[in-house]
């Protein structure tokens, strides 16, 4: 399980500082009151039977895994479709409150601090993927107000994540029920850094058989030595024993470490299936589809994330935008210089995406009358070549693409306000499998 260089630093609840980890809590929990989703301790009390759960927490074989379970169905029955932004709205702001619940629970329950931080920082992040799959929760719509940006301030928890496993196993016996939790999260779909890895599917595998191992190893650690204080028999007596041919000896022996080996093999197995059955009753997996294309909305979240474009995207077909205002001076053709590099990783995105490509330049109804671009639809013309000669220059075949300008034709907003001519000042690259 090769999870890459470990940077401690990089996580506020790993450091050996404890006024730092205290600053990391206060950073959770203001950044959940700001979002509109913690309470009053009163209130979360008030709300649901927090005495009931917090017994079943300090109960438990796992007490952080008791803990989680409410996340871990979430994350499993995360609905496929929203109707309005209303509901998504009210999803997040659910998913907010139970997030300060667990950690509520925890702290009553005495558990370490470090431990709750790090499976928080794992299911956020978890949640998070889920939510930017769905058709409701892509194209930048959850990344924006992501849970992991919530509680961590962070938006590459999918790398992290197994940093963090990696630092785990280090010491499975004092982590081991932190491990536990990650595996159920990675057996519940989720793929990380590796979605967009080649033979991504076969890694993950590996990394669950991993964790199993570890957390067998933990959970029934076995002597090495069967009887540490063991005396042999002193000379001159228990003749008897003495007169047993080896050949006896031997077999006896043999038998006894057969036993031994059937009996704990038996064990593993059977521990094996009750946590893999007590997994699928969280939720069974939906079955994985034949072949994981690359998708633009992954590859491009961090741009997404700050606001640089859009992008509306479904099994067939996605859709990048880049608003006119932040990209072109106005009545020009070529892109600002600080678009550039923006411009050229959606290139080279698009590239590894591969398939047909439009590029389609609009603007708005202000005429506008120069020599070289006597009307708007020559100006959107001329914007679209030009991003789509970019898009060939890194790496998208000449005959996959094709640019078209349709002027004033087809606004997304109306034309008599500042703002929706802004909207309707737009480059759109589209790309069909």
């Amino acid at each position: 399980m090769n999870s890459g260089a470990f940077d401690e630093a990089a996580f506020d609840f790993l450091a050996s500082d404890e006024g730092r980890a205290s600053v990391a809590a206060d950073r959770a929990r203001s950044a959940a009151k700001a979002a509109g989703a913690e309470p009053a301790r009163a209130e979360i009390d008030a709300s649901v039977n927090v005495q009931h759960r917090l017994d079943e927490v300090r109960a438990a074989a796992n007490p952080l895994l008791e803990a989680a379970n409410p996340l871990l169905r979430m994350l499993a029955d995360m609905p496929a479709m929203l109707d309005t932004s209303e509901a998504v709205s009210s999803l997040r702001t659910l998913l907010v409150r139970e997030v300060a619940l667990f950690q509520n629970l925890c702290e009553k329950a005495d558990l370490p601090w470090k431990h709750m931080a790090v499976v928080r920082y794992c299911l956020c992040t978890a949640l998070d993927e889920a939510a930017n799959r769905t058709r409701w929760g892509g194209g930048g719509v959850w990344a924006s107000q992501s849970l992991l940006i919530t509680y961590e301030g962070e938006v590459d928890g999918g790398e992290k994540f197994f940093l963090l496993i990696g630092r785990m196993a280090t010491d499975p016996q004092e982590y081991v029920d932190i491990l536990e939790i990650l595996y159920r999260v990675l057996g519940l779909g989720f793929e990380g850094r590796y979605s967009v890895v080649a033979d991504g599917r076969r890694h993950l595998e590996q990394i669950r058989q991993r964790l199993w191992t570890l957390i067998t190893g933990a959970r029934d650690a076995i002597q090495p030595e069967l009887s540490p204080h063991w005396r042999g028999a002193e000379p001159g007596k228990l003749p008897l024993l003495r007169s047993v041919p080896a050949w006896a000896t031997g077999s006896f022996v043999f038998l006894l470490l057969f036993g031994l080996f059937a009996f704990y093999q038996y064990r593993l197995l059977t521990e094996r299936n009750a946590l893999e059955a007590r997994i699928l009753a969280i939720a069974k997996d939906e079955p994985a589809s034949p072949q994981q294309r690359l998708r633009l909305s992954i590859l491009l979240k961090n741009e997404i994330a700050r606001g640089l474009l859009t992008v509306d995207e479904d099994d067939t077909r996605s859709v990048v935008v880049f608003r006119g205002d932040s990209m072109f001076r106005s009545g020009e053709s070529r892109v600002l210089p600080e678009i550039e590099p923006v411009l050229d990783k959606v290139a080279r995105e698009v590239a590894r995406v591969g398939g047909r490509v439009t590029v389609t330049g609009h603007s708005d109804n202000q005429p506008i009358r120069r020599a070289d671009i006597p009307n708007n639809l020559v100006l959107s013309e001329k914007r679209a070549a030009y991003v789509a000669q970019i898009l060939v220059q890194r790496g998208t075949p000449a005959d996959h693409i094709r640019s078209e300008g349709r002027g004033d034709a087809q606004p997304v907003a109306e034309n008599t306000t500042p703002a929706g001519r802004s909207r309707n000042r737009r480059v759109e690259i589209a790309v069909t499998l």
